[in-house]
């Protein structure tokens, strides 16, 4: 068994079947929000090392016109790495997991977090990620990130060293992930920066997220009545699910026209 199947990704489904039954709201009541890795694009070995198919811009921009620019990206990313992959996307964007927020073009922190701390909290990671080469450390505007994707079997030891370091720095806490583990800070969650994005606005919300990140977010949405969607075959609180990014891709393009 898989590590990250031992801490809370393993499938509900086994046989992984869609639930590709989704009634999308009309045009005008809808706000369209989407996670990126595993959800807009496959995920990739590496954090840079994402292909972007031209659909995808396409397909945000044919959002933005549909939905009168309700249209949101919500991400474990950074808005600087979003804006990277994505320079002609110009909705929201809820990143670093609702730390940071892009709204009409200006950026915002959501949170404060002591920047000393993070400084140290990445540099202990990296000394730490050093004596295994197969660990990938990702540094992160409120945080860090320990990838072990390329050593599925060290996932118990980048538990427990990541849980001990996130109990030691006061204001964070540690966030499971898919094959990774981040330290981040308290109050930070995309459930929390989707609700500081839609405020009290009435629309209704669509979701889609393939991590246990996304969970949170999926929970909302439901909550409110929207549209909740799983990418991939990992247990989750969404209504539906799909098998991975195309898929999306193909429904929400037939919803938008």
């Amino acid at each position: 068994m898989m590590y990250y199947e031992m801490t809370g990704f393993m499938p509900k489904h086994p046989d992984g079947q869609e639930r590709p039954d989704i009634r999308f709201p009309d045009h005008s009541n809808a706000w369209l929000l989407l996670d990126f890795d595993g959800s807009l694009v496959e995920i990739a070995d590496r954090p840079d090392g994402v292909d972007v198919p031209d659909r995808v811009q396409a397909l945000l921009d044919r959002a933005q016109e549909r939905l009168d620019g309700r249209v949101a990206l919500v991400s474990g990313r950074s808005v600087e790495s979003l804006e990277h992959f994505l320079p002609g996307f110009r909705g929201s964007i809820v990143g670093t997991h609702g730390a940071e927020l892009r709204i009409d073009g200006t950026r915002s922190r959501a949170v404060e977090w002591d920047e000393a701390t993070v400084s140290r909290l990445q540099r202990v990671v990296a000394d730490f990620a050093a004596l295994r080469p197969e660990f990938l450390v990702e540094p992160k505007p409120s945080g860090v990130v320990l990838h072990y994707r390329q050593a599925e079997e060290l996932g118990a030891l980048a538990l427990h060293f990541m849980e001990a370091l996130s109990q030691a720095a006061e204001g964070f806490r540690l966030q499971p992930a898919l094959m990774a583990y981040e330290i981040k800070p308290e109050g930070v969650g995309k459930d929390a920066g989707i609700k500081r994005l839609l405020g009290d606005d009435r629309h209704v919300p669509i979701y889609a997220g393939d991590d246990l990140t996304d969970e949170p977010a999926l929970g909302l949405v439901r909550e409110r009545g929207g549209v909740s969607i799983k990418i991939g075959q990992c247990e989750t609180v969404a209504e539906h699910r799909l098998a991975g990014p195309s898929q999306l891709l193909d429904h929400l393009e037939r919803w938008l026209g």
